[in-house]
């Protein structure tokens, strides 16, 4: 007697292309977050924790009080899940979800093994069985070779080598790691954003979102054209608001105003990445492609 494999679901090319723009927005967020340490397991958590809000912000009863079954229908998750989400939420220490870098170095600054008498610590040889960095990565960095766990905080300029050995050292990338407080002036755009694209048809949003790009030759144009828009948009932002605090009727006291309407200019360079690879370490000025 043959059986036959059940057929996978078929995904229909709309999810695919959906999924693939998701991706492609999720990707640039990654290019950002993960110098900053941020690991996957860390966003899936904080992840969870934004659609459960979400969610309880939009299953609210009339009393105030949230639809712990409603909210749980919408994420998928448990109701258990819900609640402790809801009480404890994931915006906790980032000790959960750490990588291996970050793993390594704290056990470089509390293991005895690797510390000194003054609880510093030690510079240690890179090989070797015993109180060396091969060893504290093959403690802490799980399946990752010393070697790659070495080339990177090299990259982030976490280590000093003296000779054939290591020392800790307290960089200005490591200093930033988890300080996502940098992002806090595009929240109000991407969130602008989203809600444009979200609440209106495509032709809508395309009537509300307007974008140029000015194709530079060479630095100095750059200069130029970045001196030239930030005074042309500073100008645009002050005299709408002279313009229009006169003729609009605005409301008195400290009450929010039913209607608002936002306009945000966004000044953003981008550099071909084969001019960055091809830049000459000499100085010379090299024909790239930019844009503002």
């Amino acid at each position: 007697m043959s059986f036959r494999k059940p057929k996978q679901p078929s995904v229909s090319p709309p999810a695919v292309r959906a999924a693939t723009v998701l991706q492609d927005l999720l990707t640039e967020f990654a290019l950002v977050l993960l110098p900053r340490g941020m690991t996957p397991k860390r966003f899936a958590a904080l992840a969870r924790s934004a659609f459960v809000q979400a969610a309880s912000d939009m299953s609210r009863l009339r009393n105030g009080r949230v639809n712990h079954s409603r909210v749980a229908a919408q994420t998928g998750l448990t109701r258990a899940d819900v609640k402790r989400l809801l009480k404890y939420n994931a915006f906790g220490p980032p000790s959960r979800g750490q990588s291996a870098l970050e793993r390594v170095m704290d056990g470089w600054r509390a293991d005895r093994e690797f510390v000194n008498h003054a609880g510093n610590p030690r510079q240690l040889p890179i090989s070797g069985v015993k109180g060396s960095f091969e060893r504290l990565v093959r403690k802490y960095g799980g399946d990752i070779p010393h070697r790659a766990v070495l080339d990177e905080l090299r990259r982030i300029g976490g280590v000093i080598e003296v000779g054939g050995n290591v020392r800790l050292r307290e960089s200005p990338g490591l200093r930033r790691r988890h300080d996502f407080a940098f992002l806090s002036p595009v929240v109000p755009v991407i969130a602008d954003s989203l809600g444009i694209v979200s609440r209106n048809k495509h032709s809508n949003a395309v009537q509300s979102i307007k974008r140029v790009s000015l194709p530079v030759e060479t630095e100095v144009d750059l200069a130029i054209v970045r001196e030239r828009c930030t005074s042309s948009a500073q100008s645009l932002l002050e005299g709408l608001a002279d313009s229009l605090r006169a003729q609009v009727t605005m409301r008195h006291g400290r009450r929010r105003p039913a209607f608002s309407f936002t306009i945000t200019i966004l000044l953003a360079e981008t550099r071909d990445k084969r001019t960055q690879r091809n830049r000459s370490p000499s100085g010379v000025r090299l024909r790239g492609k930019d844009s503002a």
